[in-house]
């Protein structure tokens, strides 16, 4: 390829821009934007970002010039033949080593250009690690490919030699060298003049790995870790931003950065959102309410009024299922927005463990808070399925006039539409997120850092953290571990003894506040285990009790939950029941299986279905569902049966009966535990050693021979305990974030599952039919389309679009009926 006439960063429509390539896609205008964001970022959230990891001011103007050092490096690479090819005439160019790569060798290897680079050796180390990792594509593994040919880099270009001319100005170096002839990469040794590409990649990487020595200090591995997370902001807000507009003055990053990153919550805002949920919470209509005030005679709880009033950067609230713990976190972050308005451009984040719990409490909290649409985020991978659900099927009358839930849905979600969607929590004050949002952060999954702006504004909150798993509470520990002054709330109900040990072991200013002594001591459960000879569906005294409830309610809604360990066993209960009814038996009583087995659109309808069935008084109700029940599902019923499942998911479960219990206004509900059989065969998905203490832990509850408080069952859960310490260097491994150093590459933010997700062959086949012009589905139908599965190696086998398993109709069929919206949903064949 002969040399072009302009470099360029990006390839663009020729047909729009016939004459000239448009700013955007030059590779000098890219690395201006690229080092102006990284000044702005470093302006704009340099303080607030060292404050929350614990860092020395005085190390400021270090990061500010590593992180523009950074920024100039990351694309100086694009300006070989290879990727110039790929962005103009053959999009299919395979390239020898990948641009970013390239970048760190001109500067670190490249004796003209290394000389000529000459900052201070660490911030120099710093610069070239973030940008040799800005997409997360460098580490050991990084790779040459031998068999192409040889690559050049126009590093004789006009283009060239002025990036080179500007970076000098900007990062205050002498004037870079002038070349004559460009230089050579290539895949072996036959021309001696040529860069042998193998060899100095291996040379990069043992010097690299030489240097980590010196980032034995955690908070030099801190700083590393805000340069190498900014930049890649930088890259993403430079690119997005430019897109958008055919030359360069039409745009102005810095005003970008500066006024999506001053957007905050006010403590009016809180304050509303609190009356809001407090109103709810009467029997008043909401015309009567008025939300500048709490209702006469309201009162908080001691603990919820302890959590606002926490003065540490870390509290950790344990308090029962249903206790006011998410009204308490809102008080609490009223506290500190108090505190932070004046210092800082304060947000909110709200993280849950699932997609179900997330939907359900930015419906009930930040949906209707009165907090403009634009300005707060549903986010998880599906969430606009989520908003698009609550925006057809809510019912809930008007909370202000003209104002109904189901019309702010639709604007929240036309929000989140028109925001650049890797750059969405840069404007958003209020966040109700999955946790992987936050969490992801320390695996360095791409929306996480690309929201670290954001994050370092926020104050954050993490409910149900017993429900993380093992990867996930480690990089919860990291997080917690490496900003320390960075406002932190934790929830749960329970907690073992060894997580709270690791807690209060990583950060030893932890508050921690229990729940109101009244509600935890309430008597809310009469319990029972059962041994069941063949299986919970046929077992007569579970009919028995499911009959007594529906038909002879009393003072009970007839509200019946039924929790299955798997998926086919709720579905077989599911089915025993329709066949039941065919009898006669439960005549007009709503029965319904809701499980992760379904579409995710039928998926979020059902659950929406469910809770909104749920919660009609004097309407009984029988729900057959499987774990998703222990988060997903704000309920309270009149009757559990649940088989044996590990003590923190029967903790759970228990917290769906009598949830609504307040003092002693409501008797104890029954709560029958079945066995069981073969726990060998049978035990999954939970290890057969938590069934066997699971069995004890409710002998031990049953030997109290009295109806049963949370408190006794979190008093019980922690004398069985197993203090196996936990493993802080094992999850600082897995916190690539901090760990990785030179190496940047995705790690996993959880613990890989049973299940995965695929694409139904009926539904692929409508959407080609439908799109036949397209080459693949768009990420938001797969999202809505997508089906969980559990895993088999025939998996392997199948068609791929969009990366997502096709599966054959011939193997996974699907009951649903998309009129009656009745069925049990995906299954092998």
């Amino acid at each position: 390829m002969t040399q072009p006439s302009r470099l360029l960063a990006k390839s663009y429509d020729h047909k729009k821009y016939p004459d000239h390539p448009p700013a955007y896609a030059l590779l000098i205008q890219h690395e201006r934007d690229v080092s102006e964001a990284c000044k702005s970022l470093a302006e704009v959230m340099g303080a607030v970002a060292f404050f929350n990891a614990g860092l020395d001011p005085e190390w400021l103007p270090n990061f500010k010039l590593s992180l523009c050092a950074n920024g100039w490096s990351q694309d100086l690479g694009k300006g070989n033949s290879h990727f110039q090819s790929m962005v103009t005439e053959n999009p299919d160019t395979k390239q020898l080593l990948r641009h970013e790569t390239i970048s760190g060798l001109l500067l670190f290897q490249y004796p003209p250009l290394k000389t000529w680079f000459n900052l201070p050796e660490e911030i120099k180390i710093i610069a070239l690690w973030g940008a040799m990792g800005h997409h997360r594509k460098f580490d050991q593994h990084t790779s040459a490919n031998s068999l192409l040919p040889v690559m050049k880099v126009y590093v004789s270009h006009n283009d060239f030699n002025t990036i080179l001319t500007e970076m000098a100005e900007d990062l205050n170096l002498e004037p870079p060298p002038q070349f004559q002839q460009d230089l050579i990469i290539s895949g072996d040794t036959k021309n001696k003049n040529d860069i042998f590409a193998i060899e100095v990649l291996d040379d990069i990487c043992y010097d690299f790995d030489n240097y980590k020595k010196h980032f034995q200090d955690e908070k030099k591995r801190r700083l590393l870790a805000l340069v190498k997370g900014f930049g890649i902001c930088a890259d993403v807000a430079a690119s997005a931003i430019a897109k958008g507009n055919e030359e360069a003055n039409q745009y102005c990053l810095q005003e970008f950065i500066r006024e999506s990153l001053s957007v905050h919550l006010n403590p009016k805002e809180l304050t509303k959102l609190i009356h809001i949920w407090a109103w709810k919470t009467t029997e008043l209509p909401p015309k009567k309410w008025n939300i500048n005030q709490l209702p006469p005679g309201f009162k908080f709880l001691d603990f919820q009024n302890q959590v606002a009033a926490s003065t540490s950067y870390l509290t950790l609230a344990v308090a029962g299922c249903g206790s006011g713990k998410s009204i308490a976190a809102y008080l609490w972050a009223k506290k500190w927005c108090e505190e932070l308005e004046e210092s800082t451009h304060f947000r909110l984040i709200f993280c849950l463990p699932t997609t179900g719990t997330t939907t359900e409490h930015f419906k009930d909290y930040a949906l209707e808070s009165g907090i403009p649409e634009e300005q707060i985020s549903l986010t998880h991978s599906r969430s606009f399925v989520d908003l698009e659900m609550l925006a057809t099927t809510s019912d809930q009358e008007e909370l202000e006039p003209d104002t109904k839930p189901e019309d702010v849905a639709i604007n929240v979600l036309k929000a989140q539409q028109d925001k650049i969607e890797s750059l969405a929590l840069w404007s958003t004050k209020l966040t109700v997120t999955t946790v992987d949002t936050v969490l992801g952060l320390m695996a360095n999954a791409r929306r996480s850092i690309y929201s670290l702006p954001a994050l370092m504004q926020s104050a954050i909150v993490f409910d149900e953290i017993h429900a993380l798993d093992e990867r996930m509470f480690g990089h919860l520990m990291v997080f917690l571990k490496n900003f320390p002054q960075l406002p932190v709330l934790l929830m749960t109900a329970s907690l073992p003894e060894n997580r709270l040990q690791a807690i209060q072991n990583v950060r030893p200013d932890i508050n921690l506040i229990s729940g109101d002594s009244k509600l935890e001591e309430l008597r809310r459960y009469e319990l029972e285990y059962i041994q069941i000879k063949d299986n919970t569906w046929n077992d007569e005294t579970v009919w028995n009790a499911i009959q007594d409830c529906l038909e002879n309610r009393g003072e009970n809604n007839g509200k019946v939950l039924w929790i299955c360990n798997r998926v086919d066993w709720a579905n077989k209960a599911y089915k025993q029941v329709l066949e039941k009814i065919k009898l006669g038996c439960f005549p007009d009583i709503p029965v319904n299986v809701y499980h992760s087995r379904f579409r995710y659109e039928d998926r979020s309808y059902r659950h929406r279905q469910v809770i909104d069935n749920f919660n009609k008084k004097h309407q009984p109700m029988l729900l057959i569902t499987t774990q998703v029940a222990e988060m997903s599902l704000d309920i309270s019923a009149d009757l559990l049966i649940s088989d044996l499942a590990s003590i923190p998911s029967l903790i759970q479960r228990l917290g769906r009966l009598n949830r609504r219990a307040k003092y002693q206004s409501n008797p104890p509900k029954k709560a029958i535990i079945c066995s069981i059989n073969n726990l060998d065969k049978n035990s999954n998905p939970y290890p057969k050693n938590e069934l066997q203490d699971a069995i004890q832990w409710l002998q031990n509850l049953i030997n109290l021979s009295c109806t049963l408080s949370q408190k006794d069952l979190s008093d019980q859960f922690s004398f069985m305990e197993n203090h196996q310490e936990f493993d802080y260097k094992k999850a600082e491994q897995n916190a690539i974030f901090f760990s990785g150093l030179w190496q940047t590459r995705p790690g996993m933010t959880r613990d890989p599952g049973y299940t995965i997700s695929v694409i139904l062959q009926q539904d692929y086949d409508s959407w080609k039919k439908a799109n036949s012009n397209k080459q693949k589905p768009t990420q938001e139908w797969l999202r809505k389309y997508e089906v969980a599965i559990p895993f088999k190696n025939q998996v392997l086998k199948w068609d791929k679009r969009a990366g997502v398993p096709i599966a054959p109709d011939e193997d996974v069929i699907y009951d649903y009926d998309q009129i009656t919206k009745l069925g049990t949903g995906a299954k092998w064949l």
